[in-house]
């Protein structure tokens, strides 16, 4: 699940039926009632214990576990002004975290932080990586990671 700053919030993947989803939708509240819109069923492969933020009406949704039970570490934006889905590829020498699922996100200026998770059965990870959504690249950990960020 991820938040948007209007407080509405956006949804991908999951189980459906015993099977993992690419479904995205979004749910705002409508007076007292709760409202949903699927916005796209075509996209990233469907995956479970991924995840995903929320920023600047885009959705980055990182990693997760296929139907096959494989940990993933791809990394994908849902542009909700445009209801498209886009592969952010890794290009030769690009820092690239280790797949995994069960881990956490958070979003803070510019940057996704991704915290943990689980590599294997008995691999539980303790680790940080930080994805710049200005550059769509995975970056180094810095003493400063909000240096050059306006507003913080």
């Amino acid at each position: 699940m991820a938040h948007a700053p209007d407080g509405s919030f956006f949804v991908f993947g999951g189980f459906v039926n015993g099977s993992r989803v690419n479904e995205i939708c979004h749910f705002g509240k409508s007076g007292a009632a709760l409202t949903g819109q699927l916005l796209s069923s075509e996209g990233p492969d469907g995956r479970a214990g991924h995840s995903a933020v929320c920023s600047d009406n885009k959705v980055y949704v990182f990693g997760g576990q296929d139907d096959h039970n494989n940990k993933l570490d791809d990394m994908w934006c849902f542009d909700a002004s445009t209801c498209e889905w886009k592969n952010i590829p890794y290009t030769e020498g690009d820092l690239k975290p280790c797949a995994r699922s069960g881990h956490t996100a958070v979003t803070a200026g510019s940057k996704m932080f991704i915290f943990g998770g689980i590599l294997e059965l008995t691999k539980e990870l303790n680790d940080l990586a930080i994805f710049d959504m200005k550059n769509n690249k995975f970056c180094q950990a810095e003493e400063d990671p909000f240096a050059g960020e306006e507003n913080m």
